[in-house]
């Protein structure tokens, strides 16, 4: 599939990511976050997910945050209705997956490895060309999500929070920041 999450954050790119997931109490981690297989359901036959194309399940991946912070990743699972990525960068280790629910919404499962946390929410997304932004709504830590695809094996991720994130708040005050995957 040529589809997968661009995912920018740094500073408390932790927190980021499990609040992209929601505010709710933690899950524990387990086998509720495998992708499922059998009982798949293809909700939009003319668009993936995300747009990004050239990589598959396997791929090991190069994460570029804010200043001087890289960090490398990998794709566990890729489906026209779902993504699982794992990365890890500065002090941060993080699995995200995004399961399409309907044609309107999609369930993230955000596992933090080193605090052994689970989060997981429901947001709305809407794909318009090569960019899918999913949103969180207004108050959650993290209120919004847009991955853009770049060249083929390429995205970016824009993460944006309620308030500042540490680092990004220099550059961007509505507390937005971006994080750059590319196949090695």
């Amino acid at each position: 599939m040529g589809s997968l999450l661009r995912v920018s954050a740094l500073g408390l790119l932790g927190a980021v990511l499990l609040s992209a997931c929601g505010s709710r109490a933690p899950l524990p981690a387990g086998p509720q976050s495998m992708l499922p297989q059998a009982n798949f359901q293809r909700f939009s036959q003319s668009q993936d997910l995300v747009a990004v194309a050239g990589l598959k399940a396997g791929d090991q991946l190069n994460v570029k945050g804010p200043f001087w912070t890289k960090g490398d990743g990998q794709v566990h699972a890729l489906s026209p209705d779902a993504f699982k990525l794992e990365f890890k960068i500065a002090t941060y280790h993080l699995q995200v997956e995004a399961i399409r629910l309907n044609d309107k919404q999609v369930r993230f499962i955000t596992v933090d490895v080193k605090q052994n946390r689970t989060v997981e929410a429901v947001g709305t997304y809407v794909r318009n060309g090569n960019t899918t932004v999913f949103d969180m709504g207004k108050g959650q830590e993290v209120e919004m999500l847009t991955v853009k695809a770049g060249a083929p094996g390429a995205f970016d991720v824009d993460v944006v929070q309620p308030g500042r994130l540490m680092g990004a708040d220099m550059i961007e005050p509505e507390g937005k920041t971006t994080l750059r995957f590319s196949k090695k």
